[in-house]
Formats: structure tokens, C-alpha cells, sequence
């Protein structure tokens, strides 16, 4: 009988060392390897959220945000992107109006010695003035603009709204700086931000 009895106690205390030991592997925790950057970043970019140093992908190009402006005029607010890619620099503008997202990549056009004054001419179409007035910004990064200041402003469209014209002047003394831009749609860009979800 005591035989017995030691028989059973060596198997229990056997059977407690294998379920120990076993325990202790699964809960090992296994030495991580390279981790995913980008793994706890949201699918969906806020386009409001764009800032100094995101990678902006459009058209399969990407560009990285080297500035970035936001303008404000009588309550309203709007922020400009200066994106720097292989193709050139481009500006993003990304305003909400009446509620709704609007989003576009403008180019830059030099030596068209045009003026907001009227209708204008630019590249065979006529242009028509839909917007004007002064805002003041606050610049971050690089974007060729005092920290801070007032710019003077002017939109203008093509009857059909696919053509759209900005005028830009930094400083009263300056001449006015023309871009021709193109609507983008949300989806059309794909944004990486360069810091932390908040």
C-alpha cells in the first residue's frame, strides 16, 4: 500500500512538472522581430489633419509635405500644402465650404504677366472672378512665406467649373503669383501622416 501511494505521489508530482513546463512555453513570450510602422495607423486620413512632414500620394507619386499655411478671413479657415515630389512642387488646399470638403492641387504658372482685374485669359479659356479678398496665415515649415502675415487673394473659374485660376499676393509690393489648379477627390489622394494618430 505505501508503495502504492509513493507510485501515485512520483506521477502527480511528475504530471505537475510537465503542466508547469507546458505552461511556461505558452506563455513564453517570443523575442519580437521588425514591427509594422504603420500598423497602428487609421485605413481613413483626415484630410483637415495634413501637416509638415505626411507623405501625400497622388497619381501614384509621392510627395512630402514641406509647409504648410492656414489662412483664416472672417471666420472662415482654410490650410495650404506645399507637397514636394519627383514630378515638382504643388500646393493642396483643403477648406471645408458650406460643409463640404474641397480639396485642390495647384500648380504654379510663371510669366503669364496676368492680374485679377476682370475676366482672364489663360490658356484659350476665359476665367471669371468667383472669389476675392485678404486673409491672414500663419506659415509652418517651408513655404517661402513670412512666418506669419496677411496675403491678398483671388479665385476665378472657367464657365464650366473644370478651369480654376488662383491669384496670391504675399505683399502689397509684390507681384501676384497665378496657379491653375484641379479639384482631387478625397480618394484620389492617399495620405501617411508623419506622427502619431491623435
Amino acid at each position: 500500500m505505501t508503495e502504492l501511494l509513493l507510485v501515485l505521489l512520483i506521477i502527480v508530482v511528475i504530471a505537475g512538472i510537465v503542466v508547469f513546463a507546458l505552461r511556461g512555453r505558452s506563455t513564453k513570450k517570443e523575442r519580437p522581430g521588425r514591427v509594422d510602422p504603420l500598423a497602428d495607423y487609421p485605413e481613413v486620413y483626415d484630410p483637415h489633419k495634413i501637416g509638415v512632414g505626411d507623405i501625400v500620394t497622388y497619381a501614384g507619386i509621392d510627395h512630402v509635405v514641406r509647409g504648410t499655411i492656414a489662412l483664416e478671413e472672417g471666420g472662415s479657415v482654410w490650410h495650404e500644402h506645399l507637397l514636394d515630389g519627383s514630378t515638382g512642387r504643388r500646393w493642396l488646399t483643403v477648406e471645408d465650404d458650406e460643409g463640404e470638403l474641397e480639396m485642390t492641387l495647384w500648380t504654379r504658372r510663371e510669366g503669364t504677366g496676368l492680374e485679377p482685374a476682370g475676366d482672364v485669359i489663360l490658356d484659350d479659356k476665359v476665367h471669371r472672378q468667383i472669389e476675392r479678398g485678404t486673409a491672414n496665415y500663419k506659415a509652418e515649415g517651408t513655404t517661402g512665406t513670412p512666418a506669419t502675415g496677411t496675403v491678398d487673394y483671388a479665385d476665378y473659374q472657367t464657365a464650366d467649373k473644370t478651369g480654376l485660376l488662383a491669384f496670391e499676393r504675399w505683399a502689397r509690393t509684390q507681384s501676384w503669383e497665378v496657379s491653375t489648379g484641379r479639384a482631387v477627390t478625397r480618394g484620389e489622394l492617399q495620405v501617411i501622416h508623419s506622427g502619431p494618430p491623435e
